[in-house]
């Protein structure tokens, strides 16, 4: 177990990045996506800041290297989950079937995913069409992907790809719009707090280009007033 220090540590910087992400207050707050939080495992305090969203319907904790679920909630109104590129291995499944009943889009990308006894779990998820699962053990199957549109028959779109192996962007587009819109706030936040300002290269070039049309007229004015 880790430290309470350690604990408050990464409740810290969950924090921060959710204030960083928008100025809305938090019951306003749909989508939140944590990435580099080494939280290896969720604790009490973790799990009561998330409860603080009621309206909280997209989740993503991404390069957290998270080990697993436990002493997480349900949280019946998330339908959005990133859990991309953490340490994840098959008994993950049966917690995402149990604390997130209500998943559309779950990405697993970058895990450790092995078993396709355990992936047919998340047929429970009545709502589940998309599904990232690529860059897992699993994936080495030869017949990977023909074995999940099997177990999972509900699916619309497996690693971004429908049956046919057509790209299909418009669930997996979802944290990207979000993240734009996030950036844009973050963009709008810092001018806002930013007192000063910077000047661009053709900017400082055009000052000195006017700069040096003043002096030289400035020179030719004195040359005139010496003759």
């Amino acid at each position: 177990m880790k430290g309470s220090s350690q604990k408050n540590k990464i409740l810290e910087q969950i924090q921060k990045q959710r204030r960083s992400q928008s100025r809305q207050n938090d019951s306003k707050i749909n989508f939140l996506h944590f990435q580099g939080i080494q939280i290896q495992e969720f604790n009490k305090e973790i799990d009561d800041y998330l409860k603080t969203f009621p309206n909280l319907q997209q989740l993503g904790f991404q390069r957290c290297k998270i080990e697993s679920l436990n002493n997480l909630s349900e949280y019946k109104n998330i339908n959005t989950l990133n859990l991309e590129e953490n340490v994840l291995d098959d008994g993950c499944l049966k917690m995402i079937v149990q604390k997130f009943p209500s998943l559309t889009f779950l990405n697993l990308k970058k895990n450790q995913i092995k078993e396709f006894n355990e992936i047919e779990q998340l047929k429970q998820l009545d709502q589940l069409t998309h599904l990232f699962l690529d860059k897992n053990p699993v994936c080495e199957d030869e017949n990977f992907t023909s074995k999940i549109w099997d177990l999972l028959p509900k699916l619309k779109a497996l690693d971004g790809k429908d049956k046919k192996g057509k790209v299909i962007k418009e669930k997996t587009e979802t944290y990207e719009d979000d993240e734009e819109d996030e950036d844009e706030d973050e963009e709008e936040a810092d001018d806002d707090d930013d007192d000063s300002f910077s000047i661009s290269d053709d900017e400082e070039d055009e000052e000195y280009s006017e700069e040096e049309e003043s002096e030289s007229e400035s020179n030719k004015k004195k040359k005139k007033v010496k003759k």
